[in-house]
C-alpha cells in the first residue's frame, strides 16, 4: 500500500502524489496531488455514490463536467462535488495542470489509484486502443463499482464495463 509522499505515474504521465494517505487519515479522506499533462485521457463521467470529491487547483487551467455543465477552474479556483453528482475533469490547456483531489471518506479510492499504477507499471495497461488494456480498466471499473467507490454515468458505457470484465474473468485476468 502507498504511504504519504509516495508518487504513482500513469502511462501517460498523470502522476498522482500522495498528499495524506487513507490510512494516515483513519479512512476519513484520501488526499492527492494530480499532475496532469496537456492533453492526458480524462476519466469516464462518473459519480461516487458515498464521497464527497474536491478538487482545488494549484496550477493551470482545468476543466471541469459538473453535472451537465463544462466550465475551467483557474489556480486557486475549487469546486466541490457531493456524493451522487456526475462529473469528471481534463486537461484542454497546453500547459501542466495541478490539482489537489480529496475524497472524503476515503472509501477505496486510494487501492483504485494504486491499481492503475500497477496495471500501468506491468504493461497490462498499455493504450487505450488496446483490448487488452481495456479489458483489465473494465475489470477494474467494475471492482470499484462494486465497492460503492464510483460509477461510471452512461449505462451502455457500465454495460460494456460488464461485457468486457466478464471476458477477462473468462480468460483468467487478473487486476
Amino acid at each position: 500500500m502507498a504511504q504519504t509522499g509516495d508518487q504513482l505515474q500513469m502511462l501517460d504521465g498523470t502522476t498522482f502524489k500522495l498528499v495524506q494517505s487513507a490510512r494516515d487519515a483513519k479512512g476519513e479522506r484520501v488526499e492527492f496531488e494530480i499532475t496532469l499533462a496537456p492533453g492526458a485521457p480524462s476519466p469516464p463521467a462518473h459519480f461516487h455514490p458515498r464521497q464527497t470529491e474536491k478538487w482545488h487547483v494549484i496550477e493551470g487551467t482545468l476543466s471541469v463536467l459538473v453535472g451537465a455543465d463544462w466550465r475551467e477552474l483557474r489556480a486557486g479556483e475549487s469546486v466541490t462535488i457531493p456524493p451522487g453528482q456526475v462529473h469528471t475533469l481534463r486537461n484542454k490547456s497546453s500547459g501542466v495542470v495541478r490539482v489537489r483531489d480529496v475524497h472524503v471518506p476515503a472509501g477505496d479510492f486510494q487501492e483504485y489509484i494504486e491499481t492503475l499504477h500497477t496495471l500501468s507499471d506491468t504493461g497490462k495497461v498499455k493504450s487505450l486502443k488496446d483490448i487488452g488494456s481495456l479489458v483489465y480498466l473494465a475489470m477494474l471499473l467494475r471492482e470499484h463499482r462494486r465497492t460503492g467507490g464510483q460509477v461510471t454515468a452512461s449505462r451502455p458505457q457500465r454495460a460494456g464495463e460488464t461485457v468486457l470484465a466478464s471476458i477477462g474473468k473468462l480468460l483468467n485476468f487478473k487486476l
